[in-house]
């Protein structure tokens, strides 16, 4: 599967349907204004240093080899650390 707009084509293009014209620039990022009038936003947000431990026993990487190890539960634990810590009952 080919990119939205790889810097010459954009495979939305009303113009060409994807195969590259002089309108593709314009087109992705009149989609992507569209897409996202406020620009991008970050996913997640920390408050450093005070969140970075609980961050870090939700996803670091000793949450992820426990949850993917021998007798872990794989993603459901990294879900069930992640709803954990948005109670704030901490992983």
């Amino acid at each position: 599967m080919q990119p939205r707009f790889d810097g010459h084509r954009y495979r939305d293009c009303r113009w060409c349907g994807g195969r590259g014209c002089l309108q593709c620039e314009g087109e992705a990022n009149k989609a992507y204004k569209a897409a996202f009038p406020d620009g991008p936003k970050p996913i997640a947000t920390f408050k450093v240093p005070e969140d970075i431990d609980a961050a870090r026993s939700a996803i670091g990487a000793e949450a992820i080899q426990k949850a993917f190890g021998a007798g872990g539960g794989g993603i459901a634990e990294i879900m069930q650390n992640l709803a954990n810590l948005q109670k704030g009952n901490g992983a």
